[in-house]
């Protein structure tokens, strides 16, 4: 009977190239790799690998087997993924995902209220602005901020859409004046998010049109880090309202009809099924802020 784990090795030498690259990527010795190569070669009666000093290439052989066994990773992985969630379901786990700022003044607050009333249902929370995958099981339930959600294998729900303005410190309006208007901005320096953020939201696109490049005074990786740096930095920036209102040391310079986002509530398929999933993936359909702001009760 061939050992799952002399497939997963043999994957790895094949992906990797060489026995020490995977020893590495496996966290296992070298020799142990070695070992299970030979295991899995006299095993099956094939030579895998072409072996030289460049390290480990495929023989016609190993490359006929590679993507069946890569099918057979695939269905472990599942098996695992779906162990996990069996596992968190027993318990009554939900994991939710979403940006530090929606975290902040959404997530948290609408856990805290469904938890008055389903005090058994637990929650294992990540503020990350890394995408997460659901189709993988990383996570049951996602807030994500886009223009559109695309995936055949997701429940997705629309939520408000997120206000965003223009705002500076009051350090910076004192000493430069604001604008007023769209117009004026390439009059200022500015603080902007990373190209893929911009490119990836159209209100962003929108934006950057009237900015004036050689005033962008550094890049920004998230919510979080912008509203911190406009405290400091003498610069223009964007946050969403829900973020920037309520900051005492920032003040709004404008905001327009352009200046919003979408933003959607996300569930895989799978974790759809569960009822504690559907029940909360209720409930903060119905009482999320339809003005924007922050969640409370």
């Amino acid at each position: 009977m061939l050992d799952w784990n002399d497939i997963r090795t043999f994957l790895s030498v094949a992906r990797e190239g060489s026995t020490l690259a995977a020893s590495r990527k496996l966290n296992i010795n070298q020799t142990t790799v070695g070992r299970r190569m030979h295991a899995l070669e006299t095993a099956l009666g094939l030579t895998l690998f072409e072996r030289d000093t460049r390290g480990y290439a495929l023989t016609a052989h190993g490359s006929a087997l590679f993507e069946v066994a890569a099918g057979m990773e695939g269905a472990a992985d599942k098996v695992l993924t779906r162990a996990d969630h069996l596992k968190r379901t027993s318990d009554g786990t939900i994991r939710v995902t979403a940006a530090h700022s929606s975290m902040t003044h959404w997530v948290l607050p609408l856990i805290s209220e469904f938890r008055k009333h389903n005090p058994n249902t637990h929650f294992e929370t990540n503020a990350s602005e890394q995408y997460v995958s659901l189709e993988s099981g990383e996570a049951d339930i996602a807030i994500r901020a886009s223009d559109k959600i695309e995936g055949d294998t997701l429940i997705v729900r629309k939520l408000p859409p997120v206000r965003w303005g223009l705002y500076c410190s009051k350090a910076y309006l004192a000493a430069n004046g604001m604008p007023r208007s769209i117009d004026e901005l390439i009059l200022h320096p500015v603080l902007s998010y990373p190209d893929a953020m911009v490119n990836g939201v159209k209100l962003m696109k929108w934006l950057d049109q009237y900015v004036d490049r050689s005033k962008i005074v550094s890049t920004v990786d998230s919510v979080i880090t912008m509203s911190a740096s406009l405290r400091t930095e003498e610069a223009i920036g964007v946050l969403p309202c829900v973020e920037g209102d309520p900051l005492p040391d920032l003040v709004m310079c404008f905001t327009t009809e352009d200046l919003t986002s979408g933003l959607w509530l996300v569930a895989s398929k799978e974790a759809y099924q569960e009822p504690r999933v559907r029940k909360f993936m209720k409930f903060l359909g119905e009482h999320f802020p339809r003005d924007g702001r922050a969640a409370t009760f």
